[in-house]
């Protein structure tokens, strides 16, 4: 089986198609062409096509965390050879949160794997070792604590909390993870937000994990609390996913979702996701569409 690639970069968003042609008997029946964002999307397209007994070739739809990839998805046949990859909240907070030409509704949902180690970490010097202890430190505060911020989807997270805990959590935007770290680590800022990028500095003792947002623990720093063990009912599951326009087959949507299994279990995956700190969880068919649901109806909730 040949599979093949064509180098390219979309940040977290992919896009998978096949060449227009109508459904064949069986599925599948043809090549597969996989946009690819990075080594943890490059190593499951060349697992699906070994679970698939099909080539899949790699392409290429970069933007917006694969929010270009869904809206070209939704205008494509549901006929299970038309695919796309994104990060979840694409999905799950980007049409709340802003304007797309696409809802959860215009998809079926394969699969998902990996969850960022999204986090709040603090310098050990603040002496907190976890939020509740922030929280504390901002009531006592008359101006209340800053934080380093990278998304609108923290700044939602936040408020929600600083609203319910009647404190003042002002954000500090940056430009992304690196100088969220950085903020944090130059005492610029009280605490930050980050998906992933603190992760050695949290190894290495530099930096305090506070709070997971997941509604795991961190990996590597399961003694660190959840927001939700916190009790603050909103949380951010962050994953790569992969769905479907709606209405694709019932034959070929168990297929997917099948080869999707398959695909986030072997090795390769599993070693680059180890490699990124983003674990071995793996979410298909009904138990992820509900997963995602649950996720789009909280922050909908969050943001009246």
């Amino acid at each position: 089986m040949k599979v093949s690639f064509r180098k390219s970069f979309v940040g977290f968003g992919v896009a998978l198609a096949v060449l227009a042609g109508p459904a064949l008997a069986e599925f599948p029946e043809k090549e597969i062409t996989v946009t690819v964002v990075d080594t943890i999307t490059r190593a499951a397209a060349d697992a699906l096509s070994t679970s698939l007994g099909e080539a899949v070739v790699v392409s290429n739809q970069p933007g917006a965390g694969g929010g270009l990839a869904l809206t070209a998805l939704k205008a494509k046949p549901a006929d299970g050879y038309n695919l796309a990859a994104a990060i979840s909240t694409t999905i799950s907070f980007d049409p709340h949160s802003s304007s797309v030409s696409y809802g959860i509704d215009d998809f079926e949902y394969i699969g998902a794997f990996g969850v960022f180690p999204e986090a709040l970490v603090s310098l050990p010097s603040r002496g907190w070792t976890e939020f509740s202890e922030v929280i504390a430190a901002a009531k006592d505060a008359p101006d209340g604590l800053t934080y380093a911020s990278t998304t609108s989807l923290d700044r939602v997270v936040m408020k929600a909390i600083s609203e319910k805990e009647g404190v003042v959590l002002k954000p500090v935007p940056t430009k992304g993870g690196a100088e969220a770290v950085a903020a944090v680590l130059g005492g610029h800022v009280d605490y930050a937000y980050s998906s992933g990028t603190y992760y050695a500095q949290a190894a290495a003792g530099e930096l305090n994990v506070l709070a997971g947002l997941g509604t795991d623990p961190v990996p590597g720093f399961e003694a660190a609390p959840t927001l939700k063990s916190l009790g603050y009912d909103i949380s951010s599951v962050n994953m790569v996913i992969y769905a479907a326009p709606a209405g694709i087959p019932a034959e070929a949507k168990a297929k997917l979702v099948a080869a999707f299994e398959a695909a986030a279990q072997s090795q390769a995956v599993l070693d680059v996701l180890a490699k990124r700190n983003m674990g071995s969880f793996t979410l298909t068919g009904d138990a992820f569409d509900e997963q995602i649901r649950a996720q789009s109806a909280q922050f909908k909730a969050a943001l009246e």
